[in-house]
């Protein structure tokens, strides 16, 4: 096995990372490929925005596990 495949499982964001990704990005200690690292900032970025959490018609668009990691930093 690969270091890319051994490192793609730190990321728990889906079964199977096809591509692998080549370089794994960190958010609060949580080992994210880069389309998910992505994906947390930008709903960070509207949360932070809207001052709570945003509403069904913009969540609808990010993943479970990008809103859990983001709602969990947030109500920490």
């Amino acid at each position: 096995m690969s270091i890319y495949q051994e490192r793609a499982k730190d990321c728990k964001c889906c079964g199977k990372h096809v591509p692998l990704p080549t370089v794994l990005k960190e958010y609060n200690g949580i080992p994210l490929c880069p389309t998910t690292f992505s994906n947390v900032m930008e709903y960070k970025r509207i949360w932070i925005a809207s001052g709570s959490r945003p509403s069904g018609s913009i969540r609808k668009h990010f993943s479970e596990y990008v809103q859990q990691i983001v709602e969990e930093t947030a109500n920490a």
